[in-house]
């Protein structure tokens, strides 16, 4: 009877011990996890601000893009009139 009730009192006290041990390992993961979406949350801005800057250069290529064709169409017209004339 008295190593029966050792054999139980010692299964309890490991049975405390890995729930301790859970616990810990539970709270470690959350904080992990905490890091890794504000890491996950800074990187999203800064790529958000990434393809904001992509954007307005692509808009701003686009736009320089149509001002060499409006030279490009003005300059033949030029080289047109220039042959034109005696």
């Amino acid at each position: 009877m008295n190593l029966e009730k050792t054999v139980n009192i010692i299964a309890i006290v490991l049975l405390l011990g890995l729930a301790v041990c859970a616990l810990m390992v539970m709270q470690n993961t959350t904080e992990s996890n905490v890091v890794t979406t504000q890491a996950a949350v800074h990187q999203a801005k800064k790529e958000s601000a990434v393809a904001k800057e992509v954007r307005l250069l692509t808009l701003e290529l686009r736009s320089l893009q149509k001002d060499v064709e409006g030279i490009k169409k003005r300059s033949r017209k030029q080289k047109r009139k220039a042959w034109k004339q005696p």
